[in-house]
């Protein structure tokens, strides 16, 4: 059952003139998507400080600060949950970006007539 949707799902034949027209549309539209998330990240990880040593913890057994408890509610904990939005944002785009290339490219409608 899973063939038959994918070949009717790829299958070459005609398609609509709007989907042939906006396949590229949304696929710049992605890709400047993309971009702009991309920036954001670099910015948000070069504003970020580096970790204060929390990592030694697990080995000396020292236990946690209030302060690394409640890190979420602290200026540093929304940027890192920035970094992690914008990383699962630029994956799922780029998954969609490359769905969409493939049934673009396989629906025949780069082909010349």
């Amino acid at each position: 059952m899973l063939n038959n949707v994918l070949n009717l799902l790829l299958a070459r034949t005609e398609r609509p003139k709007w989907i042939t027209d906006s396949f590229p549309v949304l696929q710049g539209i992605i890709i400047g998507l993309i971009s702009l998330i991309s920036i954001v990240m670099v910015v948000a990880i070069l504003v970020s400080p580096p970790d204060s040593g929390t990592g030694t913890n697990a080995i000396t057994g020292a236990s946690e600060s209030y302060y690394t408890k409640n890190r979420n509610k602290s200026n540093l904990g929304r940027i890192r949950n920035l970094i992690i939005i914008c990383a699962v944002t630029i994956a799922v785009l780029t998954i969609i970006f490359f769905i969409l290339f493939g049934i673009f490219n396989m629906s025949g409608a780069t082909s010349a007539e």
